[in-house]
């Protein structure tokens, strides 16, 4: 662990990591295998992650540096693996999740062995 991020833990083969803050908010990172049938596809993960005990959010800029370092370590584990991430629209937050995840990228300083695409879309379910 990074003295400017949270410790860590690590649990399960579709690896979900969980952090707990000084503020007491518990947070957790998945990663989710995709069942996909396409060959291109097989090592596809799904990211998601959030604060489990549905308290207020309260800035804390090591939350940001340890969902980045969980993410640099899924990669150490999972080097071959396809990773994306879907920001949800149902509370019309979603161009501010692209954008934050965005930013953690730029920010970040170990990803010079990834490659980083961005795809905004927007997806109507009539």
């Amino acid at each position: 662990m990074k003295t400017n991020s949270y410790s860590y833990t690590k649990e399960g083969n579709d690896p979900l990591f969980t952090f707990l803050t000084k503020h007491g908010l518990e947070y957790y990172v998945s990663f989710k295998k995709m069942d996909l049938e396409n060959e291109n596809f097989n090592r596809l993960y799904a990211i998601d992650f959030g604060e489990l005990n549905n308290k207020k959010f309260i800035k804390d800029d090591l939350i940001e540096n340890t969902i980045i370092e969980i993410i640099f370590d899924f990669f150490a584990s999972y080097s071959d693996s396809l990773l994306h991430y879907v920001c949800d629209s149902v509370d019309n937050k979603h161009f501010f999740r692209s954008k934050l995840f965005d930013k953690w990228y730029s920010k970040s300083d170990n990803k010079k062995n990834l490659i980083f695409s961005s795809i905004n879309k927007n997806l109507s379910l009539t």
